[in-house]
């Protein structure tokens, strides 16, 4: 514990189911919107009896994390289930536990080593320092411990992870399902008559064509997703930092044997991996909606469709489940204040109507945690409300040219680039 505190200190001072699998991007976003996000980790609940699943699968495995967010994901991103909507949430936690996946997320916040079992905490360092402004730098310089404040964000930050598991269904509607049935039919039918006459033939692919094409139009979804938060209060970390950690060894052969060596060691390496009841993801709530009907502008082929509509949808449940539960909306900086304007827009659900409070991040002494104070209430600008939505620029819809969403000032003053804005309701 001693050279794992020292390593915190050294860096502050510096500065039945089955599963498919999908690697996470590489890509990071901008280091404005790296500052304090949560982290998540998203997977999709597939049925392979229902239609249209694979297009459902393929369309949300091309999707990304959503960008206010750290990407926290998992090997896993699809799981397969044949179970009864009744029983989903049941049968996804039962998943859960039998695949140790809270524990898996903490391994991966502390990027714990499969072979030496040894863990690294330079992924919640990265997160929670190397993302502070300088704001936060003269916050914490204030305080009785100075920059080793900012050290501690990354672990605050622990607590603040989250799991949302999608179901998506495609929307069944009758004529839909007509076409879908008959598409074989017809293709069969073409093939038959091949041979008899060139005419059926071209009638009969113009046909299916207009088929395909009216079904690709009304392509919906229905997504029920469900929201879990890791669980890391006090008896967790303590737990995990007095009876697990330990730092990875180096890769030299000496240290390697040494660390071989060491039964202290070990014991905490098996004491870890054998235990199942440490480590937990709550539930904390779920919303259901059945996504708009398509706009087809800027689309080229139905893979445009299907991946449009299941991100909107998403998206859409992801806002939903911000706006009820407060522990999961997400905070964005100001990066500037002439005018005022924020990174966040249409996907996260503003509007004209939307208000947001303008808050200044504040180490409490007291509890050793980090606190918010209001410093004002700022409101988008009509007709400057940035459309981020998936796929809002190859539509050509209004505000997709924006960059940001630009605010007025509701009351306070003096903002300063870096402040935090929340959505308050």
């Amino acid at each position: 514990m001693k050279r794992f505190f020292a390593y915190i200190s050294a860096l502050a001072a510096v500065t039945a189911f089955s599963f498919c699998t999908l690697k996470a991007s590489a890509e990071e976003p901008d280091s404005a919107m790296q500052y304090r996000r949560s982290s998540l980790y998203s997977f999709m609940v597939s049925h392979p009896d229902l239609k249209m699943d694979d297009e459902i699968v393929g369309a949300f495995m091309a999707l990304e994390t959503p960008d206010k967010y750290n990407n926290h994901d998992l090997s896993i991103k699809c799981i397969t289930a044949y179970s009864k909507k009744e029983d989903l949430r049941r049968e996804v936690e039962a998943w859960f536990q039998r695949n140790d996946v809270a524990k898996r997320m903490v391994s991966k916040w502390f990027m714990r080593n499969k072979v030496t079992g040894g863990f690294d905490p330079s992924l919640v360092m990265e997160r929670g320092l190397y993302g502070a402004t300088a704001m936060d730098i003269e916050t914490a310089a204030q305080s009785r411990r100075g920059i080793d404040a900012l050290g501690d964000k990354g672990y605050e930050m622990i607590s603040n992870t989250f799991v949302i598991v999608n179901d998506i269904t495609y929307v069944d509607h009758e004529k839909n399902a007509d076409i879908a049935t008959g598409i074989l039919s017809i293709i069969g039918g073409i093939a038959a008559a091949a041979s008899d006459d060139e005419n059926n033939i071209v009638t009969g692919l113009t046909t299916l064509g207009a088929m395909v094409s009216s079904m690709i139009a009304g392509f919906t979804v229905r997504v029920n997703s469900y929201l879990y938060q890791l669980e890391w209060d006090d008896r967790t970390a303590d737990t995990f930092y007095n009876l697990y950690y330990y730092d990875k060894p180096a890769t030299d052969s000496a240290s390697l044997a040494a660390f071989a060596a060491d039964t202290a060691i070990a014991a905490k390496k098996a004491a870890y991996e054998a235990d199942d009841t440490t480590f937990r993801l709550k539930y904390v709530g779920e919303y259901v909606a059945r996504s708009a009907k398509p706009v087809l502008r800027g689309l080229y082929n139905p893979e445009d469709v299907f991946r449009k509509v299941c991100a909107r949808a998403i998206d859409n449940n992801v806002m939903e489940l911000q706006k009820k539960f407060d522990q999961f909306k997400v905070k964005v900086p100001l990066f500037s204040t002439e005018p005022l304007m924020a990174r966040i827009g249409m996907k996260e659900g503003v509007t004209a109507k939307s208000k947001f409070e303008v808050l200044v991040p504040v180490f409490d002494e007291a509890t050793g945690k980090v606190r918010y104070n209001r410093k004002g209430v700022i409101r988008p600008v009509a007709g400057k409300i940035w459309d981020n939505r998936y796929m809002a620029s190859e539509e050509q819809a209004t505000g997709s040219e924006l960059t940001a969403t630009t605010f007025e000032v509701v009351s306070g003053m003096n903002f300063t680039p870096g402040m935090l804005i929340r959505e308050i309701k």
